[in-house]
């Protein structure tokens, strides 16, 4: 019986892994060389092709790519980065309504070949800062998914957490700083050309109104390697969450939530991360009565998502999708904090406390 065929990518891969894994205070010096391999330059460009996705700022779609010449192009991205003359291209700035509000989201599309870099870059790095990352991360991370974190939730209630704290970071993709963020990466990473490359990545800029602009902060919402970003600079906020011993944290990218006995308990640690961020009363004193949403709806396959009372904010979260019937919740008003003050206060000020279900719920109807 034939073996079946050496997947070097995946090998590569597996090999940084077990290597990050079994010495957590290693810095990577020799990785830049990987990016510009050509298997992780065609497994980049066939998770580009997969992912398909609009034309970036210089309106090449995957389409045109394919009749200039996959081969041609993935040439061509080697050479340039193998003598340091790629530079990206700012991405192209759309924006898009923002579930559950009248609010838009800001998504910034990159042009095919920077996304192709991305994903080589991703395919490279992912492997080191997974070896890394907590229990309690779940968002956009590989064999991870909504199920799982919500899976947690509920268990939690099942030791008698009934009550959920729940967050989100506000603008956190646009509002990471530049300095904290490779900060975070240089913890693990010291080869200077692929931090180069990383930093030129979130200084290209976006392209909005026929004028480009460049920040000192954000992660763009819609880059490749953005989540991944995201998660490594967040990784900080679990780690402290965990040493300060305040309770079990789930979190999904922005969105974090946290199991308690009772609400005052969830006041209690809100009012105790303002005090640390410099705002103290800013989340107990936002919280308003408690109010009991009158209805449900399912949000896929055996997952329910409550409506709101009216005038309350809806929420597209896991706290809000744990629950097969209605539920008491509490809603703060107070205002967000972004990432900076997060990682730096460890909770953010605004907070949600919902009882999630009793003991008597239905548990054929949550599919997890």
């Amino acid at each position: 019986m034939l073996a079946p065929p050496l997947d070097k990518v995946r090998d590569l891969q597996r090999t940084l892994y077990r290597a990050a894994r079994a010495d957590p205070g290693r810095r990577f010096h020799a990785l830049y060389d990987k990016v510009h391999r050509r298997d992780v330059l065609e497994r980049a460009w066939g998770q580009v092709r997969r992912n398909r996705g609009a034309a970036g700022m210089d309106q090449v779609t995957l389409a045109d790519v394919e009749r200039y010449g996959v081969d041609r192009l993935l040439g061509e991205l080697a050479t340039d980065l193998r003598d340091g003359t790629y530079r990206p291209q700012a991405a192209r700035r759309v924006w898009i309504p923002k579930f559950g509000s009248d609010e838009r989201r800001p998504l910034s599309i990159p042009a095919v070949a920077d996304r192709i870099v991305q994903t080589a870059t991703k395919i490279v790095i992912e492997p080191i800062f997974e070896a890394d990352f907590l229990a309690c991360s779940f968002g956009f991370r590989p064999r991870k998914t909504p199920h799982d974190a919500l899976q947690v939730l509920l268990d939690e209630t099942w030791n008698n957490r009934r009550w959920i704290v729940e967050t989100d970071i506000a603008s956190c993709f646009e509002a990471i700083p530049h300095d904290g963020l490779m900060s975070a990466v240089e913890e693990r990473i010291c080869d200077r050309e692929l931090l180069k490359l990383v930093r030129g990545m979130l200084r290209a800029g976006v392209m909005e109104h026929g004028s480009v602009r460049h920040r000192v902060t954000g992660t763009p919402q819609g880059g490749v390697i953005s989540p991944l970003l995201a998660n490594v600079y967040l990784h900080r906020l679990d780690r402290r969450w965990q040493t300060r011993g305040c309770g079990r944290l789930v979190r999904y990218a922005d969105d974090l939530g946290c199991g308690v006995h009772q609400p005052s308990a969830g006041r209690q640690r809100v009012a105790a991360a303002d005090g640390l961020s410099g705002r103290s009363g800013a989340g107990a004193q936002g919280c308003q009565d408690t109010h009991r949403a009158p209805a449900r709806r399912w949000a896929g396959p055996g997952l329910p998502r409550l409506s709101p009372p009216d005038g309350a904010r809806q929420h597209a979260s896991l706290a809000a999708l744990c629950v097969p019937r209605p539920l008491a919740l509490t809603q703060g008003h107070a205002a967000r904090q972004g990432p900076q003050e997060v990682v730096g206060a460890v909770e953010p000020a605004r907070v949600a406390v919902r009882h999630p279900l009793r003991h008597d719920t239905a548990w054929d109807h949550c599919q997890v």
